[in-house]
């Protein structure tokens, strides 16, 4: 599942091509895949293009929004004709991600669970939704078909993410906050930082890598976390975050290679997928086990 460096980094590829665009029309192929009156945006304008926890929230003319859940396999892929336009060059994203594609008259931005629908000829099978715009197209494809499209008003939309605890790169979340999460549980420490109610963006990749920097079992009970750990825990959760987003997230190993594309996080990983191998701080030898249900790296001699 695309975690908040992933998403972050879909954000700010479509900001760039999305704003001032007017939404034509709407096609649903799955009506699971999409909630709430596809008519009710038609015609209208794209303010924003926001990101809160793991989920993109398109922001419209007429206080109405586009809210959406990549899940597990999600992906979004814009597509423009290019064929006698400037638009390719003048609205080139700043973000060097791996997420552009080039064909001869066609521009690609594309984001989310990587395969071949990246690059090849939609609507694809995989296609659940259809959002047509002045210049192009946005295609919201979903392999598993567990994302979903979700069209709210403004008070929906505040209901919606509130639902969220602080985003882990946000002032709100600092050492206090975690302090306070932490010291009410006594589940896992990993558990409580997965929560999406409780910190928003973390998902297992980062926080495997986030207790390993801060150098905490994941398996420790939370209320036993100690005060100096907490401190270590947040800087080291918002440092592995920022690197992601700076590398334009992971693109694991289970996802379908596609020319080289997507994020660079996972050549950078300190932990995570690395079971058996030496750990680079003591030269303990590296565990996976399940912990809340995810798969679990970390090093037993280190991380106490």
């Amino acid at each position: 599942m695309p975690e908040l460096p992933e998403v972050e980094t879909i954000r700010r590829q479509l900001v760039k091509v999305l704003v001032g665009q007017k939404i034509k029309k709407i096609k649903v192929l799955r009506k699971k895949s999409l909630q709430g009156d596809s008519l009710k945006v038609g015609g209208r304008r794209i303010k924003k293009v926001e990101r809160r926890a793991k989920l993109l929230v398109i922001a419209l003319t007429g206080k109405q929004y586009l809210m959406i859940h990549l899940k597990m396999t999600g992906q979004l892929v814009y597509v423009v004709n290019t064929e006698g336009s400037e638009l390719a060059l003048r609205d080139r994203p700043d973000v060097k991600s791996g997420l552009e594609v080039r064909n001869q008259g066609e521009y690609r931005i594309v984001g989310g669970h990587p395969s071949s629908d990246w690059v090849g000829k939609l609507p694809s099978r995989h296609t659940r939704v259809i959002i047509e715009l002045e210049k192009g197209t946005l295609f919201f494809n979903d392999m598993r078909g567990f994302g979903w499209i979700k069209i709210m008003g403004e008070e929906e939309k505040e209901i919606e993410i509130n639902k969220f605890g602080p985003d882990v790169n946000s002032r709100q979340f600092n050492f206090n906050y975690l302090k306070q999460v932490l010291k009410n549980s006594g589940r896992a420490v990993k558990v409580i930082i997965l929560d999406q109610h409780k910190i928003g963006g973390i998902g297992n990749i980062y926080a495997n890598d986030g207790l390993y920097l801060a150098k905490i079992n994941p398996k420790k009970p939370s209320n036993k976390v100690k005060e100096d750990e907490i401190k270590r825990l947040c800087k080291a959760l918002k440092v592995v975050i920022k690197k992601g987003i700076k590398l334009g997230g992971a693109s694991e190993r289970n996802f379908i290679h596609v020319d080289g594309m997507g994020g660079s996080y996972q050549k950078h990983f300190l932990i995570y997928g690395r079971d058996g191998k030496k750990c680079r701080r003591c030269k303990g030898i590296i565990k996976k086990e399940k912990v809340g249900g995810r798969g679990t790296y970390y090093c037993p001699r280190c991380q106490k």
